[in-house]
């Protein structure tokens, strides 16, 4: 059985900077969003290489912060580990979510 892994995702430039802006730790983040976009590509061939199914958990930062907040997390990168672990248990649950291929 293939596992689910879930990977922090930001749709383009002008999010991810918007992102790295709310984040409290944004020194733990690549510094550019083609470093970003590069580290990931790496990391999802690694997942699929492996059988195991990459999936995107799209970090919104308009959002990401109340999100954090109604759970008890900063947005940080425990946020983001928890927002990530929150999309692959809904994904597991209910098929729903976008698998990066």
């Amino acid at each position: 059985m293939s596992d689910v892994i879930g990977i922090a995702w930001f749709k383009d430039e002008a999010t991810y900077r918007k992102a790295l802006s709310i984040f409290i730790d944004p020194e733990n983040m690549p510094a550019s969003f083609s470093d970003w976009k590069a580290l990931v590509g790496r990391e999802c061939e690694l997942i699929k290489g492996s059988g195991n199914i990459a999936i995107r958990a799209d970090i919104d930062p308009e959002t990401f912060t109340a999100w954090c907040a109604s759970r008890g997390f900063v947005a940080n990168s425990q946020g983001r580990i928890a927002f990530v672990n929150h999309v692959e248990l809904e994904y597991e649950k209910t098929g729903k979510g976008t698998v990066i291929e």
